[in-house]
């Protein structure tokens, strides 16, 4: 029997090599440490960067039928021999499987019962003690259906020179180094009674049997295959040709796709846009509503503000943000922006650096003392920096705000209630003053307008805008040039109401916008040369059903198109169309928010390289919270 130092291998004291000193003794303990580190790296990288199961090309260790409570452990073969024509081929031609990092052969195909631990053997009790593992107990003919759990158990002793006479070294007389060897044995129990798995072995799954009672044959039909197979470690060049990223970014997680390859693959296959699954908006007792407050700041990440009564019972302003960097991470708890009274109506506008300006009501709609107020800070900094009017008019409510950034200037849309007139107040966020002394009524041919009717859109310098009037069915149409003097600045107004409701407009440039609206179908009105092409209004085929519908145009000219839609059993559902920038011709509706539950009021987000973020409101849970997904137009 060996004699040998009790092993010093410790992982976790980090040890990389032994190092062989000058005019010291040398011990059996440091030669074999060094052993300890080689082994455990290799096992290391083999357990954790490739993983158990059988290498690509090989069938190894695969469980076949035909025997009566037995079954056949086959030995597979590999591809084509390297340049080692001898060793290389007979390596080749073994069955191989790595279980935690061991990698172990199978030379010829070998029965379950014909391995020597097997209890049917002669010895094997003997064996099992020697090696100080139990016998494999035999298969019996099931008296009911019953499923089979089929492993690898892998373990490593040491030899001696009774095994094998070749380790005594024949001009000495003695045995030198020791040896170590790997064993394995296939075990087979019932799923619902497994037997041990002992200390310093490892264990892999490669089948399980499907037995029917009374059937005493094991049937290739009856097995399922568990191995892990085809393990290999694929050329960097692969990430590159599939995503088209570095792959040494890829492996830092960045430019990895939202979602699996196979996932988008089958959406494009069934001729729809692949989506994220829903992702929760701080979620809290009390119904939140949302309005147009949806935006992308200057840190790349998307913020959300919206109206909730979760404290109090009072309705107030939360807010929260998503670090487009990081979106697995998902939205952290709501930041309460307001506190105190009713503060509703929330409009958001993001600054450089991080800032956020969110304006909104602080009481109620049309009540007299209601005034528009607002607050500029980083949404940490929102709950304590101090509200300052935007629009205070003596008498009557001001309410229902809209903010739009153009350069250093955020123009801001309030509505009066005593006139139910749009006014709109110029704030300049670099030296924090107002352009205008005090909020500018919108010039004639505007008419009045409703409360939260109003949406608009910056491009190109301007600022368009579209408002439901007080008719309640028709609306106004206008442009806005922010750097213009008040008395200038609004031009390019309708010059009667157009008939229909809940507008979103989309800037193109300058010149150019579309404004898309509810008028029994859903329609799309577009200015080109600045002036409204009322006489050219596009119906979306099929959009009858279709309500508060919100859009986004890409940078090719391709416009996406959502709408809420009631749908039978189910509520209300969000749809998504399509527009061929070179046709101009909307595809099909895909239902990309489904739930049984009420889903509406998308609001979309364009993030460049990202794609479309929509957040919407959903009473799945009861109450109205918010929730939030990607729909990926690029890979």
């Amino acid at each position: 029997m060996a004699t040998i130092t009790p092993s010093t291998f410790n992982p976790l004291l980090a040890h990389v090599n032994v190092r062989l000193q000058q005019g010291v003794p040398i011990v059996d303990a440091d030669w074999n440490l060094l052993d300890d580190i080689r082994k455990f790296e290799l096992r290391a990288f083999l357990k954790w960067y490739v993983g158990d199961g059988v290498p690509d090309g090989n069938d190894g260790y695969r469980i076949t039928g035909g025997l009566s409570n037995d079954f056949t452990v086959r030995a597979g073969t590999q591809g084509p021999a390297g340049t080692l024509p001898n060793l290389d081929t007979a390596l080749r031609q073994v069955g191989r499987f790595i279980v935690d990092g061991l990698d172990v052969t199978l030379k010829t195909d070998l029965a379950f019962s014909a391995q020597p631990l097997h209890q049917s053997q002669p010895g094997s009790a003997a064996l099992a003690a020697k090696l100080g593992v139990p016998v494999v107990a035999p298969l019996t003919t099931p008296g009911s259906d019953q499923q089979v759990l089929v492993e690898l158990d892998v373990w490593e002793r040491l030899l001696t020179p009774d095994e094998e006479p070749a380790l005594v070294h024949a001009g000495l007389g003695v045995e030198t180094c020791a040896r170590t060897r790997r064993e394995w044995v296939v075990r087979a129990y019932p799923v619902a009674a497994p037997g041990p798995h002992l200390a310093g072995h490892s264990y892999a799954t490669l089948a399980v049997l499907n037995r029917l009672g009374g059937q005493a044959v094991v049937t290739d039909a009856q097995i399922a295959d568990r191995r892990q197979r085809r393990l290999l470690l694929p050329p960097a060049s692969l990430i590159n040709d599939v995503l088209g990223v570095d792959p040494y970014d890829y492996r830092a997680g960045v430019g990895r796709p939202p979602i699996s390859v196979r996932d988008a693959v089958n959406a494009l296959l069934a001729g729809q846009l692949p989506t994220t699954a829903d992702l929760p908006v701080s979620p809290a007792p009390g119904s939140d509503t949302v309005r147009r407050a949806f935006v992308l700041d200057s840190l790349n990440g998307l913020a959300a503000f919206w109206i909730s009564p979760r404290v109090g019972s009072v309705n107030q302003i939360f807010g929260t943000r998503i670090d487009l960097a990081a979106p697995e991470a998902g939205f952290p708890p709501a930041v309460a922006v307001t506190s105190g009274t009713t503060r509703v109506e929330p409009t958001a506008v993001p600054l450089p650096g991080g800032e956020f300006v969110v304006a909104y009501q602080n009481g109620i709609l049309s009540n007299a003392t209601t005034d528009v107020v607002f607050k500029r800070a980083t949404l940490a900094g929102l709950p304590a920096a101090s509200e300052q009017s935007l629009s205070a008019t003596a008498n009557t409510a001001d309410e229902t705000p809209f903010g739009v950034l153009t350069g250093d200037i955020v123009t801001f849309f309030v509505r009066q209630a005593a006139t139910n007139g749009w006014f709109f107040r110029r704030y300049r966020h670099t030296d924090s003053t107002f352009v205008d002394t005090t909020p500018v009524a919108l010039p004639a041919p505007a008419t009045p307008g409703t409360a939260g009717g109003l949406h608009a859109a910056a491009a190109g310098g301007v600022v368009w805008f579209a408002y439901v009037t007080t008719a309640g069915n028709t609306m106004t149409l206008g442009r806005l040039t922010p750097t213009a003097a008040a008395a200038s600045a609004v031009d390019h107004v309708t010059p009667s109401p157009l008939a229909g409701t809940d507008p979103f407009v989309v800037g193109v440039s300058g010149t150019e916008a579309m404004v898309f609206y509810k008028d029994t179908p859903v329609k799309v009105v577009n200015a080109a040369g600045g002036s409204w092409q009322t006489g050219s209004i596009v119906n979306v085929p099929s959009s009858d059903s279709d309500i508060q519908p919100a859009a986004v145009r890409d940078a090719n000219g391709t416009v996406f198109l959502l709408a809420t839609r009631a749908v039978g059993g189910a509520g209300n559902e969000i749809f998504l169309r399509r527009r061929d920038p070179a046709t101009l011709v909307w595809g099909s509706a895909q239902q990309v928010i489904s739930n049984p539950a009420n889903d509406q009021n998308p609001h979309p987000v364009l993030v460049p390289g990202q794609g479309i973020w929509v957040l919407w409101r959903s009473d799945r849970s009861g109450d109205f919270d918010l929730f939030a997904k990607r729909i990926v137009t690029a890979i």
